[in-house]
């Protein structure tokens, strides 16, 4: 992502340029930023009605603390740090940012697209600068505030069409995906990680760990956070299989909860149901019996919560870690572009071999809590592109 603003504008001398309200002080917030500073908020006019008082505009740190609460930590981080890009851009260009002209959206897209590197040294993907766009509209509908970025989502198009076809390779355009990780990928991981511990390379309790990671991230279509949350509670192992019940997800910000519903492997070890019945086990054998069900552990071998963990916290895994876990098995097992892989990689693997092993999309998006049939139309096709080949039968 870009990060990068520039000290001058296309359209501003810079600082010595024209001036924003924001130059003159503090950057402005949008609503949400000031709710979590626990400040009060202006309306969107800038004037009080007359019937309001001071205190009608604030929020106490309870009431700021609970609505912070609302919002998904990655959000929080993303918008936080857009804004005060946004901020900062106009501050030096002389703009206003709060609320913003449709001109002024326009031109920050032109500055994203044309004047920005990333820390890689070439222009931002066109996705990051409809992040970053989007991040901008998000404050002023959170401060109740109109927003068109008609204007500006035009120039976005236009900067999407210019990196499709650019003339220099290296500067083309194509959203990269993490590679996807198949049932065929996934049992070469997990004999791997057996393989590392038989050699005396791999310690077994970390071994027994990152294989139930491996597989129930793949059988339950996972989402990184949606693995890392689990507790013990949630698993309820019946005769039919293993019930997972997760309590929050990316789509599920109400917290209504959801269950998965796994039923057991033909094959040991890649069976989800004794792969987690297993762990359990172990964690049992630390004196662990609720709480975090992934868990970190330390270079000496000591699992969170068992005493003598070296870690902080509760100890429970991490979004980044299971990323770490994937790519470390990928390039034990030797697959391609191994260090590449993400745990993505099993969600997608999972909903790709699912559809090659002929689950319909609608089967596929209620058990990997899709919210539209788009993107599992994506793992579908690829899944069903060789059994299912439009040319089949064509005599080519």
């Amino acid at each position: 992502m870009t990060e990068g603003v520039p000290v001058t504008g296309k359209d501003g001398g810079g600082a010595a340029g024209r001036r924003s309200p924001a130059a003159a002080g503090a950057a402005p917030q949008p609503r949400s930023a000031a709710v979590l500073a626990g400040t009060p908020l202006p309306p969107p006019s800038g004037r009080r009605s007359p019937d309001q008082r001071p205190l009608d505009q604030a929020l106490s740190p309870e009431a700021a603390a609970r609505v912070a609460a609302g919002l998904a930590a990655n959000t929080t981080r993303a918008y936080t740090r857009h804004w005060a890009t946004f901020t900062r851009w106009c501050e030096l260009t002389g703009r206003t940012p709060l609320p913003a002209t449709r001109e002024t959206l326009a031109e920050y897209v032109h500055h994203l697209a044309g004047e920005t590197t990333t820390q890689y040294g070439g222009p931002p993907a066109p996705s990051t600068v409809d992040t970053m766009l989007s991040c901008v509209q998000a404050a002023h509908k959170l401060a109740g505030l109109d927003c068109d970025a008609r204007l500006a989502r035009t120039a976005l198009r236009a900067y999407r069409r210019e990196r499709a076809g650019h003339p220099d390779p290296a500067l083309r355009y194509r959203r990269r995906r993490a590679p996807e990780i198949d049932i065929a990928a996934l049992r070469r991981m997990i004999e791997a990680i057996a393989e590392a511990v038989a050699a005396g390379e791999l310690d077994p309790l970390r071994a027994e760990r990152d294989q139930l990671i491996l597989v129930l991230g793949f059988a339950m279509m996972g989402r990184r956070s949606e693995v890392a949350a689990l507790d013990i509670e949630d698993l309820d192992f019946s005769e039919r299989g293993l019930t997972v019940t997760i309590r929050r997800s990316k789509t599920d910000q109400q917290a209504a909860g959801a269950e998965v519903f796994l039923k057991r492997g033909r094959h040991a070890r890649t069976c989800p149901v004794e792969l987690a019945r297993t762990w359990l086990g172990t964690l049992a054998g630390h004196g662990i019996t609720g709480g975090p069900l992934l868990r970190g552990i330390d270079r000496h071998g000591n699992l969170a919560g068992a005493g003598r963990f070296a870690g902080r916290g509760t100890g429970r895994i991490d979004d980044e870690t299971l990323n770490t876990i994937v790519r470390d098995a990928a390039v034990r097992a030797g697959l391609d572009h191994a260090a590449a892989h993400t745990f993505h990689g099993l969600r997608a693997g999972g909903a790709t071999s699912a559809a090659e092993a002929g689950a319909a999309p609608s089967t596929i998006q209620q058990h990997g809590r899709w919210n539209s049939l788009s993107m599992v139309f994506v793992y579908w096709r690829r899944g069903t592109a060789w059994t299912n080949n439009a040319l089949d039968g064509v005599g080519l």
